[in-house]
């Protein structure tokens, strides 16, 4: 289930590091700034080419002692302009230090809460909010962007698709009108148990379609809810069944994990874990995104660190770098549309 991220399973004792290494690491901040540029969390040394003026090789690093948290910038020979060395990094527009950062990054791997995170970090309870929530668009971006796709000949898909339903203000009932609705379109494979989810603003033809010939190898057996949306996914070389999901999905019978039943552990870890204030889907990436980790041999946080900086550093590349872009599909077959906040944001609201 947790295999779609394709990286080496293989876990050796150099990529581990523990809270008290990264707390020795940090030991001051010329420490901490070369390994943020160690990890490519902050550019090299290495001269760049100049985003203003074109020139080749002529973008340095200088110090700078405007920023008293990272005292360097980027400075263009030719042209002289300057430029935040935090420019499309992690640590762009922060107001805490690489080290508070830093720390609440493997807080938010340690599965600490806001307010023990805040307290240990020396941060307010709204930044950390805000660091976890960045943390979750970096799972959520490194899903999208690595999912392989499942089945094939002699495999069993199941798929379906189930609402969230967010709500804008606490303990108050909401008017019909009021209510906001976010869907997730999701599939697992029987055998494998590899499986993808993603967020989708509709159930039509021609939103669910693409996905699945993005995600599902041809000749795969799919099973689904009979809904009309998948009504021509035997002209696309599949072969497909009708199942009711409260009959058939989950048999007494049969020990696998199905749609179903995969749906109802991820929204129970989310009830477990999820903060006021954060929105439903990119919890449930949370967890993905943990259990494929898992799956690859990546079993603690100590484990999973410096992946994940590297998975940031993807996600935030850098000076002159294009990041990845968080990727849901469109009408269009298998055409990526970068953010998907943008889909329907009159129905997109975060939970209070």
């Amino acid at each position: 289930m947790e295999a779609s991220i394709s990286e080496d399973s293989s876990t050796s004792r150099a990529e581990e590091m523990t809270w008290l290494e990264l707390i020795r690491e940090l030991k001051d901040r010329e420490s901490t700034f070369k390994f943020c540029q160690q990890h490519n969390l902050l550019p090299s040394h290495t001269k760049k080419d100049c985003v203003h003026c074109g020139a080749k090789g002529r973008v340095s690093i200088n110090k700078c002692s405007r920023n008293k948290n990272i005292p360097y910038s980027l400075r263009c020979s030719v042209c002289e302009r300057r430029t935040s060395i935090t420019i499309n990094t992690w640590f762009e527009n922060a107001n805490i230090t690489m080290e508070q950062s830093l720390q609440l990054i493997y807080c938010w791997l340690l599965g600490m809460s806001l307010e023990y995170t805040a307290a240990e970090t020396k941060t307010a309870i709204r930044t950390t909010l805000d660091y976890f929530s960045s943390c979750r668009e970096v799972c959520y971006a490194t899903i999208t962007n690595n999912s392989e796709p499942i089945g094939g000949t002699g495999h069993v898909v199941e798929i379906d698709e189930s609402r969230i339903a967010t709500r804008k203000y606490k303990h108050v009932r909401l008017l019909p009108n009021e209510e906001k609705q976010i869907w997730v379109f999701k599939g697992i494979d029987r055998e494998t148990k590899d499986c993808f989810i993603t967020r989708v603003n509709k159930r039509d033809k021609s939103t669910l379609l693409p996905i699945i010939l993005h995600f599902i190898l041809p000749g795969t057996r799919i099973i689904h809810d009979g809904w009309k949306s998948y009504s021509a996914l035997e002209e696309e070389g599949y072969i497909h069944d009708i199942a009711n999901h409260k009959i058939e999905f989950i048999r007494p019978d049969d020990a696998e994990i199905h749609t179903e039943r995969l749906w109802k552990s991820l929204k129970t870890a989310v009830g477990r874990e999820r903060q006021p204030g954060q929105r439903d889907e990119m919890y449930i990436f949370q967890i993905i995104y943990m259990r494929q980790q898992k799956a690859i041999g990546r079993t603690t946080p100590s484990k999973m660190f410096l992946p994940f900086l590297k998975h940031i550093s993807e996600f935030y590349p850098g000076y002159g770098k294009d990041g990845l872009s968080s990727v849901t599909y469109t009408q269009n077959k298998k055409e990526p549309v970068n953010d998907p906040d943008d889909m329907d944001d009159s129905n997109d609201t975060e939970i209070e």
